[in-house]
């Protein structure tokens, strides 16, 4: 018997990565199968249209204030996925709102669970931003397991300082860590947030609602991603993995899709026509360029095949499977 916590549970992976482990259903976590007793949901804003899957417990507020307030609803968890965060975009413009909701708030969670006597499984959800290219150490073509991480930005910089605090309480049993590095996720539904990388699922988004997207990069710019069905697979499989099977507590890099921004209009033309491509834009944002052109293009990760994660679907399935939600299918 299980109790999972999911914080972000409200955003668009929370929410299907919750949806795929109701009460009652049997996950697997660490190595053996579990029967799933209670499911608690924290977000720092719970909408009124957020159901849940059957059985589902929610918890609206800010998560430094909730682990500080109720800090046996977070220590006496079996399994916590750890996806709450400020976007990129927002942690650039505004530090301390970063440090605030990104790094302080992931620290009081970390110690929170280091204070469990059951050792507590822990999936964070980390990013490829911790990866960032600089004229004195540029990123490789292909980054890699053994590529050293120099984030460019606030975002990629505060994920990373979490990998290493949680792989330390993990070092010293008190948790068990599991950092995965997720690529930019592609396609999301709804609106734009602040996130640098927003526009890669709103030039897919928009023209196939009927909305014009500009694109604020080179076409040539290539860039790593996550379907979102990929991205829930790989937090699943995560926190399945046994000890024996993950190794360290080191960070590991989700299997992507490398994909240029104009084969993206491409598979968008093909997906829904070219009347629906013409809805693009391409008015460059050097800020915006500056942020996505320094992350990764193409990630490899033996480790992460070692570990058994799936490789993502093809990028023009996933536009077919958005496509597909706007017709109903």
């Amino acid at each position: 018997m299980a109790k999972i916590l999911i914080t972000g549970a409200n955003g668009f992976i929370g929410s299907r990565l919750a949806a795929t482990m109701p009460v009652g259903s049997t996950v697997r976590l660490n190595g053996g199968d579990e029967l799933v007793e209670r499911l608690v949901l924290v977000d720092h804003v719970v909408t009124n249209s957020v159901a849940g899957p059957d059985g589902a417990e929610w918890f609206e507020g800010d998560l430094g204030a909730l682990v500080a307030a109720q800090p046996d609803l977070f220590s006496s968890a079996d399994a916590v996925f750890h996806l709450a965060s400020a976007t990129s975009g927002e942690c650039e413009a505004e530090l301390d709102l970063g440090i605030n909701a990104n790094l302080l708030s992931g620290v009081a969670l970390g110690r929170c669970l280091a204070s469990a006597a059951h050792r507590p499984l822990l999936v964070f959800s980390s990013t490829l931003a911790i990866y960032g290219s600089t004229p004195e150490a540029p990123l490789p073509t292909v980054v890699d397991d053994s590529t050293y991480p120099t984030p460019q930005n606030s975002y990629g910089s505060q994920k990373l300082m979490l990998e290493v605090f949680f792989a330390d309480l993990s070092r010293r049993g008190l948790i068990t860590a599991r950092s995965l590095r997720l690529m930019t996720v592609t396609v999301r539904p709804g609106q734009p947030n602040g996130a640098a990388s927003s526009f890669l699922s709103a030039m897919i988004r928009e023209p196939l609602q009927g909305e014009n997207a500009n694109v604020p990069v080179n076409p040539d710019l290539k860039v790593v991603l996550n379907s979102p069905d990929g991205a829930v697979a790989g937090l699943r499989h995560a926190g399945a993995a046994s000890d024996d099977v993950w190794g360290g507590p080191r960070g590991v890099n989700l299997p992507g899709i490398s994909v240029t921004v104009g084969e993206m209009a491409a598979a968008l033309a093909v997906v829904g026509g070219a009347d629906v491509a013409a809805h693009l834009s391409w008015e460059r944002d050097e800020t915006i360029e500056r942020i996505v052109a320094s992350w990764p293009a193409e990630v490899a990760s033996e480790r992460a095949a070692g570990i058994g994660f799936a490789d993502d679907k093809p990028f023009i399935d996933a536009v077919c499977d958005f496509a597909a939600t706007i017709n109903g299918g």
